[in-house]
């Protein structure tokens, strides 16, 4: 991580941090205009986390996944980016209240906590496709994280009407639902995209590659199928209630809790090193000589060696 990297990286955290405070302030003090300043301080910080990762990238030379930092600040980039432009273009109004503090705990996080990829680099220089998989499965994060904020939303809303009320600066009831449907269901896609990759790479890559007890893939599948469940309810059966979005919710707290907090295992395949020349072997054994048993280290089956994945 370069200095100048950590540096617009932290300028950004300030202002996802005030961006979130002015959003709490607008709907909890009722303050005309500080949502309007909060979505300002959210471009702003937008662009600046996209330039220190530039700077990163134009400085260092490494990949943008060997680190868990650059991968957490392209994530909550492309999150803020995409929850400004659906406000802009549809009626979910409001979205960005919700995640201001998720973007700034996300990059919070690995400021507090780095980690790094242990031969990372390595891995994802010779393999670029193990770095599509990553990009894809992170930007069906994005549509989980936006599909989370609205099934929030949606679960507020349904409790404030049952008391009797109503907040106007929150979606109604059926702009939540739907955009937590069609946002579950576009993460969902590119995360079972990524999926599928890394079973791929799980179970045939060349070299270096993921060992069949690998925990981050095999935790993948619970998330994936929490979302197919809601989404056959919600698609299919034409379910509605907020019942439902617990099921977003739950789905999306798997999803983060398997990318920060499990790790792959990367194993090394192992060549099996030459097999010795056999001892020449008289065609009549004298006395102190015997033929190779079976078993025995000079018989080629003696040894088994671990093969790579083909």
């Amino acid at each position: 991580m370069t200095t100048a990297c950590l540096v617009f990286l932290s300028i950004s955290l300030v202002m996802y941090l005030v961006a979130t405070l002015l959003y709490q302030g607008h709907f909890l003090l009722a303050r005309s205009g500080w949502d309007g300043i909060a979505r300002k301080m959210l471009v702003a910080g937008v662009g600046i986390n996209a330039v220190g990762l530039g700077l990163h990238f134009v400085l260092s030379g490494t990949s943008p996944f060997s680190n868990m930092l650059l991968i957490i600040a392209i994530l909550v980039m492309a999150l803020v980016a995409a929850s400004l432009i659906l406000e802009r273009n549809t009626p979910l109004q409001q979205l960005s209240m919700f995640i201001a503090p998720l973007a700034f705990l996300g990059l919070l996080y690995p400021v507090l906590m780095p980690v790094r990829f242990d031969d990372a680099e390595s891995i994802l220089l010779r393999f670029p496709w193990l770095g599509v998989h990553v990009a894809v499965t992170l930007l069906g994060h994005v549509g989980f994280t936006i599909a989370f904020c609205a099934a929030v939303v949606h679960i507020i809303q349904a409790r404030l009407l049952k008391s009797g009320r109503l907040n106007r600066f929150l979606p109604a009831l059926d702009t939540a639902a739907t955009a937590a449907y069609y946002a579950t269901g576009a993460g969902f896609l590119l995360f079972t995209v990524g999926l599928a990759m890394g079973l791929v790479w799980l179970f045939g890559a060349p070299g270096e590659y993921l060992g069949p007890r690998d925990t981050k893939i095999w935790l993948s599948i619970p998330t994936w199928g929490i979302f197919v469940v809601y989404l056959y309810s919600r698609g299919v059966r034409r379910q509605y209630g907020s019942r439902l979005m617990w099921f977003v919710i739950v789905g999306f707290l798997l999803a983060v809790i398997n990318l920060v907090g499990v790790r792959h295992g990367f194993e090394e395949a192992i060549e099996p090193p030459a097999s010795p020349s056999p001892a020449p072997v008289s065609s009549c054994p004298g006395p102190g000589f015997s033929s190779p048993m079976p078993g025995s280290a000079s018989s080629p089956s003696a040894s088994v060696h671990r093969q790579p994945f083909s």
